[in-house]
């Protein structure tokens, strides 16, 4: 379980974020077509644990908030809903995912200035979300392929 892993080397839970992608292709799992044998079900979501370390309420760094009151009401809701991203647009990736994902993340959980990590960089949407949004950003793959965001 990621949360037990993540509590070993020190790291806290805080919530879940259930990210409805809304937009997953009709398909099925072929030889489980129309059959009660061995169905598959395919979800649309993906889960977001936020984990924090020390103390969850942030004490340093800027305090500059560029989050507005709606945003904030919306994205306090534990469940997201908006489409995924395509593999075409993310430079053939096998799991990327939009901007819109890190953009709501950043905005909500960190102050402009901030430096954001991205310990799995893939696509570097975070980098990307960073960047538009004023924190400097660093991203860490351990694919040399997805080491460099234009």
């Amino acid at each position: 379980d990621i949360t037990k892993i993540a509590k070993d080397i020190g790291w806290k839970y805080h919530s879940t974020i259930i990210w409805n992608e809304g937009n997953i292709s009709r398909r099925t799992a072929w030889g489980s077509f129309m059959s009660a044998s061995a169905p598959y079900v395919i979800a649309p979501v993906e889960l977001i644990l936020v984990l924090y370390k020390d103390s969850w309420k942030k004490t340093g760094g800027s305090k500059k908030n560029d989050i507005t009151k709606q945003e904030f009401m919306d994205w306090t809701n534990g469940v997201w809903t908006f489409n995924g991203q395509s593999k075409k647009g993310a430079g053939g990736h096998p799991a990327p995912f939009p901007i819109e994902l890190p953009r709501r993340c950043i905005k909500l959980f960190s102050f402009i200035g901030d430096t954001v990590l991205d310990p799995f960089l893939g696509s570097g949407s975070t980098l990307i979300a960073s960047y538009l949004h004023g924190r400097k950003g660093i991203g860490v793959d351990i694919d040399e392929k997805y080491s460099y965001v234009n």
